[in-house]
């Protein structure tokens, strides 16, 4: 769902980095899994090209807050991040395609009031939601 730009500061998401502890195992995943297009960056970063938007994965050490690289997975708490999917015979796709990749999948896919959902994680251990979303039309 496409809403009207609002604020005169922010126009999208510039990226998201991610610290990974093995870039060949992050190119694997984003790129043979997911099905990203992905180069190398400054030789020891992954640039994920995810439609407009970019993912960096980047080693701990080139994490700018490295006193922060903390929780039970060593990294800086995020709950989640999610993708969003064209249908819901897609998220049931990636679902299988997670599980044939030896990934665990933690809770779908399953339909809720908004869409159908599945959820993930890397081998990073960040938590991914894949998400096709069907919003309720607030049209009266």
């Amino acid at each position: 769902m496409q809403r009207a730009h609002k604020s005169p500061f922010l126009r999208g998401i510039g990226h998201l980095a991610l610290v990974v502890d093995d870039l060949e195992k992050a190119r694997w995943f984003y790129s043979d899994v997911l099905g990203a297009d992905v180069e190398i960056w400054r030789g020891s970063q992954l640039l994920i090209h995810v439609g407009p938007d970019l993912i960096v994965a980047k080693l701990s050490a080139d994490a700018i807050d490295q006193a922060r690289q903390q929780g039970s997975f060593g990294r800086q708490v995020l709950d989640h991040f999610g993708f969003m999917a064209d249908s819901p015979s897609q998220v049931d796709a990636l679902a299988e395609r997670i599980k044939a990749a030896g990934l665990e999948v933690l809770k779908g896919p399953y339909d809720r009031s908004d869409g159908r959902s599945l959820y993930f994680r890397d081998p990073f251990g960040n938590l991914i939601e894949y998400l096709y979303y069907t919003p309720k039309s607030t049209d009266a």
